[in-house]
């Protein structure tokens, strides 16, 4: 069995992320430097089958980061994959297109020595306008619900590896909600062990509503019958991304 280290896992699941993988890096980098114990923590990032060069512009942006194959696309999957390779006994998920801020890790490991052992922050949108402001707006405060299911959104979210074995994995059989598993899991069974920090926030991409027309209608309404009925958690496409970087 392999032997768990008492630092800090940053696992990055990307599927054809080569515009947006370097600054979420540098971004993860900087919150390591943050930490009293830089060198205990660590970097994955699981290349979902890109056919881009995601992987390449990631070890360009942190040499010492560990790069991950992961063959089958999925973002359950590859969080899975991430988990299994990390080290540390404390995992934090984040997106792709998603950089936390230089506290972040800092924040996380004060939380997990407080006892809160998985949790999440609050999102904010990486470019301006009314729209993606309002939409955060309105799913970060949906997330402050009293509610197991909406301990959700796993742009930037953490837990330890006791809770990851307890509650998860990700579940790999549905495309959205994948994260319940272990967020839902956790607060349902004892919420004074959860945590929605709102003290900070990760600036994270608009660009699956923005890309598209109705952006925002079409997604809002894409992710409320995904909560209502399962199998549109398990139908739920949507590969939107941006250009890749040249």
């Amino acid at each position: 069995m392999k032997k768990r280290a008492a630092g800090v896992s940053v696992i990055i699941p990307a599927r054809n992320e080569a515009a947006q993988i370097a600054g979420t890096v540098q971004a993860a980098l900087a919150a390591i430097e943050a930490l009293d114990t830089p060198a205990s923590a660590e970097i994955i990032v699981v290349d979902n089958h890109s056919a881009d060069a995601t992987a390449d512009i990631a070890l360009a942006a942190a040499p010492d980061a560990r790069i991950v194959r992961c063959s089958t696309p999925g973002a359950a999957r590859a969080r899975n994959a991430g988990a299994t390779a990390a080290a540390g006994s404390i995992l934090v998920f984040i997106d792709a297109d998603t950089r936390i801020p230089s506290v972040g890790l800092r924040l996380v490991e004060e939380h997990v020595r407080a006892g809160r052992d998985a949790g999440i922050f609050r999102l904010e949108p990486q470019t301006p306008g009314l729209r993606a402001r309002c939409w955060w707006t309105f799913w970060n405060h949906v997330r402050r619900l009293p509610l197991a299911r909406a301990k959700a959104l796993p742009a930037f979210m953490f837990c330890t590896r006791g809770v990851f074995d307890r509650f998860g994995p990700f579940d790999e059989r549905v495309a959205v909600g994948e994260e319940w598993p272990i967020l839902a899991g956790r607060y349902r069974d004892d919420p004074t062990r959860f945590v929605y920090d709102r003290t900070i926030a990760a600036l994270t991409s608009g660009r699956r509503m923005d890309l598209q027309r109705l952006g925002y209608t079409r997604t809002y309404v894409k992710y409320g019958l995904a909560i209502l009925a399962h199998p549109a958690r398990v139908r739920y496409t949507d590969a939107i991304r941006e250009e890749p970087a040249t």
